[in-house]
């Protein structure tokens, strides 16, 4: 993952803010934000493969949903294709779940819950629900 490196140090920020990192990882960031203070963007682009960030990690829970109902949702979502508004709110809603219960072996899916609430309320205003 290459680009925008203010971006990325972003992102890690916000993993240590929330709490999500290790120890190790914290430290991961510190070197990050050194490299990025000195130029080293290949440095920055390792540290993030070694922690991973959202993307990774919304990719890694929806391996372990194949088979399960969110998964099919949740792909047709990314992928565009049609649904009814209702399925969008079930599909989101149950991945917010699985995201809760992943949470409690690696805190580190927090990070994706902020984007995941932001799809439902946009998929809730759809509805017309107040």
């Amino acid at each position: 993952m290459t680009g925008n490196y203010s971006q990325k140090i972003l992102a890690l920020s916000r993993g240590v803010f929330n709490g999500s990192f290790s120890d190790k990882e914290q430290e991961l960031v510190k070197e990050a934000m050194a490299a990025y203070a000195s130029g080293k963007h290949t440095r920055i682009d390792e540290i993030v493969q070694m922690i991973g960030d959202d993307y990774q990690l919304l990719a890694k829970l929806m391996e372990k949903l194949k088979g399960k109902s969110v998964h099919k949702g949740i792909k047709h979502l990314i992928e565009g294709k049609d649904q009814s508004n209702e399925q969008a709110i079930l599909s989101t809603a149950s991945l917010i779940t699985h995201v809760a219960i992943e949470m409690k072996e690696n805190k580190r899916y927090g990070i994706l819950l902020p984007d995941l609430y932001r799809k439902l309320g946009v998929l809730i205003n759809k509805q017309g629900i107040k």
